[in-house]
């Protein structure tokens, strides 16, 4: 028996090492063809066994993963769906029963071995991934409850702008989103042109910049200050904005070296990561709280102007640290993933694939106005939300609350929309709930919430009746965790699960600078309206999300993303309709790509299997003379040594 690592350029050989996620290009009756990547029964990624008799191990390219179809197995989609889908609902929930019970008993196996091995692997895998978003997290929500102390620390400057100039003022909040929507698609498309590591080195680089900035802003008057600081919020967003499509191209193209994991879990993973711009958040309501204890009279009023610069510089300074070690780890530590290199040797392509960008706009130009579209209606109620917090405290305190109060306030609704990330990650990979019906349910919730506190505001707010009043505030922070319980978070993943390696970034980039462009828009639109109106316009844009999503969004549930990555070869070499495997299937198209393009009739599991036992006879036969080419021998003389066993 011979064992074979599989090559980017689709030999294979002793030397090489390849990855689960390689993708390679063999002719099959002369047309070039592309062979996912090859895997163990046991699980280990690139490697392949010729037996005696010449043939390939069942895990070779030539076949799917485990949980895809086989000649003798229904791809899980294709079972019986029963009366009303409930045979393939139960199905598929008795297999999720039974992954969760692993789970978790290998979870319990590691508490028993040692009681941090959780933790510690929990960190590595979602915690250090998104850390770059819990930076995000805690500077761009730290504005609001800045702003909040800027308002009594220096009232002449923030309040009457008497001292400062209004507009500057106003610009912290607007540069910093500009800044994060610039960098969003510059480092989108950079990631995508030289590679994840080294964008995400950059970023990181241009992050440690802006926090410097923020913690030592200064000027000649108060004035002078706050430009500096507007600016240094502009420089920390430019940076911060790369961590937004870096994170989640590789999260999910981490997910994906183990294919079978990737399946059942790519989504949480993402999403995990996703979850520290929440502990962001929350960890900056914390240290903020803590500093103003200790600088200014246990935090209670009046706030002096020594005593609220200690706490905003200290809070930006201890980042610093933080900053350092993540370049540290993304420079020695962390290690290029393959994915992207293969796709673009396996293309002949160096730098940035152009070809695949054109094709993007023209071909899944329909997918980009859905994630880009839900992200805009997202982030149009998510900061409008954000908006409304100051005065939603207000309505609950009155208007002279201590800033403690107020960030007391801003701070449960931090937790509360905590726990609706977590339990978005949780929940979005069983296939029985999927992407897109836990993303419209999520948009549905926010919509109906927000319209109905818009028919009652005035009673809700009727200080005479504080029963009204904790009604609204119930209202409030359920929002808050419908909004993070499916939206928020799922634009995330699909805005980047919906894409091939190629163009991952950039596509990643172009939706999330849409999303910024509604937060911009909010911000800016909201200041002109009344707080009722506030509501009137906000949930409309939720409805027209779950629109958008129920028409233009894929939902790649239960997808092995090298089946998107096949599908994208033939798409880019001009032969969209010669691919039949799982990602033409309907259940992972929008109803955009199956009602008016028809895409799912190119599905067909016979058809492609067949595909597929050509492309493992082809690969042999390839193998076969690279072994021939390598020990002097003519492929003949291969094949029967490797019949005999003595190769």
């Amino acid at each position: 028996m011979y064992i074979y690592r599989s090559m980017a350029d689709g030999l294979l050989s002793e030397e090489s090492e390849g990855l689960a996620s390689d993708m390679r290009v063999i002719e099959v009756d002369g047309t070039p063809t592309p062979v996912v990547g090859i895997r163990y029964k046991g699980g280990a990624p690139g490697q392949a066994e010729v037996t005696r008799d010449g043939k390939l191990t069942d895990n070779d390219e030539g076949l799917p993963p485990p949980d895809e179809y086989e000649e003798d197995r229904e791809y899980w989609a294709d079972r019986p769906s029963g009366c009303c889908g409930g045979a393939r609902l139960r199905s598929t929930l008795r297999e999720d029963i039974l992954e969760n019970r692993r789970e978790a008993e290998t979870v319990w196996a590691m508490f028993k071995k040692d009681s941090l091995s959780p933790v510690t692997a929990y960190w590595k895998n979602y915690g250090m991934p998104g850390m770059g978003l819990f930076l995000e997290g805690y500077v761009i929500f730290s504005i609001s409850n800045n702003s909040t102390l800027f308002k009594q620390a220096y009232p002449d400057c923030w309040s009457k702008f008497t001292s400062c100039n209004e507009t500057w003022t106003q610009a912290t909040t607007y540069l910093q989103l500009i800044g994060v929507l610039l960098g969003q698609l510059t480092f989108g498309f950079l990631g995508d042109a030289i590679g994840r590591r080294a964008t995400m080195l950059i970023d990181m680089s241009t992050i440690l910049i802006g926090v410097i900035m923020l913690t030592v802003s200064n000027g000649a008057t108060i004035n002078g200050w706050v430009i500096m600081y507007a600016v240094a919020q502009f420089v920390f967003g430019f940076g911060i904005g790369g961590e937004y499509p870096m994170t989640s191209t590789r999260a999910t193209e981490e997910s994906e070296e183990d294919r079978q994991y990737a399946q059942k879990h790519r989504g949480r993973k993402v999403m995990l990561a996703y979850t520290m711009q929440g502990w962001g958040q929350f960890i900056n309501l914390s240290v903020l709280l803590l500093l103003l204890n200790i600088f200014n009279h246990h935090g209670h009023a009046p706030y002096g102007k020594g005593s609220a610069g200690a706490t905003w510089r200290v809070s930006f300074g201890i980042l610093i640290p933080v900053v350092l070690y993540l370049i540290y780890y993304r420079i020695y530590v962390l290690k290029e993933l393959k994915v992207l290199a293969a796709v673009k040797k396996r293309d002949n392509v160096e730098g940035y694939d152009w070809k695949s960008f054109r094709l993007l706009l023209s071909v899944f130009w329909h997918r980009l106005l859905g994630t880009g579209g839900i992200w805009f209606c997202n982030d149009w109620y998510f900061y409008g939300n954000g908006v409304f917090r100051s005065t939603f405290v207000g309505i609950l305190v009155g208007s002279k609350a201590s800033v403690q109060v107020n960030w007391l306030y801003s701070y449960i609704n931090a937790g509360v929309q905590l726990v609706g990330y977590c339990a978005a990650a949780c929940t979005v990979d069983y296939r029985w709930i999927g992407r897109r019906r836990l993303t419209v349910f999520s948009f549905c919730m926010v919509a109906f919430i927000f319209a109905a506190v818009a028919g009652a505001y005035d009673r809700l707010i009727d200080v005479h009746h504080r029963k009204n009043i904790h009604v609204f505030q119930f209202l409030y922070y359920i929002s808050s965790f419908f909004g993070l319980f499916g939206s928020h978070t799922t634009s995330f993943l699909l805005s980047a699960e919906m894409y091939p390696a190629q163009v991952r970034g950039t596509a990643h980039g172009i939706s999330a600078a849409t999303g910024k462009v509604g937060s911009i828009a909010v911000v800016v639109w909201l200041k002109y309206l009344g707080n009722r109106n506030n509501f009137w316009l906000t949930w409309p844009f939720a409805l027209a999300g779950a629109v958008l999503c129920w028409t233009f969004v894929a939902d790649n549930t239960g997808l092995d993303l090298a089946e998107q990555e096949r599908r994208w070869f033939y798409i880019r070499n001009g032969a969209p309709k010669d691919y039949h495997g799982p990602a033409a299937h309907w259940r992972h198209l929008s109803r955009w790509e199956r009602n008016v393009l028809g895409i799912h009739k190119q599905y067909d599991p016979v058809q492609d299997a067949q595909q597929r036992r050509e492309v493992r006879a082809a690969h042999l036969t390839q193998a076969q003379e690279a072994i021939a080419a390598k020990k002097g021998l003519t492929t003949l003389s291969a094949k029967q040594k490797l019949a005999d066993g003595q190769v």
